[in-house]
C-alpha cells in the first residue's frame, strides 16, 4: 500500500529525494533520453524546488520513499504546473504515478487550483502514456532549440464542468472538448516548428 502526503508533513529529506530523481532518470538513460535537467547538482536541484509544492508518495508499511511530484502554483489564475513526476525503480508498476497524480489533484483542488499543467518528453512514452490514463489531455507542443528536446504540454482539469464553470470561465470550458484540444495541439506544434526553423 501507499500513502501521499505533502513533504512537510514527513521526515524525508532533500536528499533523497535527489537520489531518487537519479534513479528514476536511469529509465529515460536507457531509452536514450538525455536532457539538462538530469544532471542537476543537489544544489541545483534544490533551487527548482525551493518554491514548489512537494507531494511524496511512501510505503504503507515502512515508510519508504517510493515517488514525489512537484507543482508550482499561480493561484491567480487557478493554475498548478507539474514537475519533478518521478518514481522509484523497485515501484514501477505499483500505481504509484497514478496515485500522486490522483491524490495530489484532490490536495491542489481543495486548495483552489481548477487546472493543472505539466509538459514531458516526447520520446518518454512511458510518461505520455501515464498522463493520458490519468485524464490529462494534450494540448500543446514545446522544440526546445538550445537542447535539441521536443516536449508535448498536458492539462488537466481537476474541478468538476458545470453550466456555472461555462458561464464564469468561457474559455476554460473548452478544454473539455476533445477537438479543441486536438486543434491547439496542431496549432502550437506548427508555431513551434515555424519559430524553430526561422531561428536557425
Amino acid at each position: 500500500m501507499v500513502y501521499i502526503k505533502p513533504i512537510r508533513e514527513t521526515s524525508v529529506t532533500i536528499e533523497a529525494l535527489y537520489a531518487l530523481c537519479n534513479d528514476a532518470y536511469r529509465l529515460w538513460s536507457d531509452h536514450g533520453i538525455d536532457e539538462p535537467w538530469m544532471h542537476r547538482t543537489i544544489e541545483e536541484f534544490k533551487e527548482a524546488i525551493s518554491d514548489t509544492m512537494v507531494f511524496v508518495a511512501l510505503d504503507a508499511d515502512n515508510h519508504e520513499l517510493l515517488g514525489m511530484h512537484c507543482f508550482r502554483g499561480n493561484l491567480k489564475k487557478r493554475r498548478a504546473y507539474g514537475s519533478y513526476l518521478a518514481v522509484s525503480p523497485k515501484a514501477f508498476r505499483r500505481g504509484v504515478a497514478t496515485r500522486l497524480i490522483t491524490d495530489t489533484s484532490e490536495n491542489l483542488r481543495n486548495a483552489g487550483f481548477s487546472h493543472l499543467i505539466i509538459s514531458t518528453t516526447v520520446g518518454a512514452e512511458w510518461a505520455v502514456h501515464c498522463h493520458l490514463k490519468n485524464g490529462f489531455k494534450l494540448i500543446g507542443f514545446r522544440r526546445a532549440k538550445s537542447y535539441n528536446i521536443d516536449s508535448y504540454v498536458f492539462r488537466k482539469q481537476i474541478v468538476p464542468f458545470t453550466m456555472l464553470t461555462a458561464i464564469c470561465h468561457p474559455v476554460f470550458s473548452l478544454y473539455y472538448n476533445a477537438a479543441f484540444c486536438r486543434c491547439r495541439y496542431c496549432y502550437k506544434y506548427i508555431v513551434s516548428i515555424i519559430r524553430t526553423s526561422l531561428l536557425k
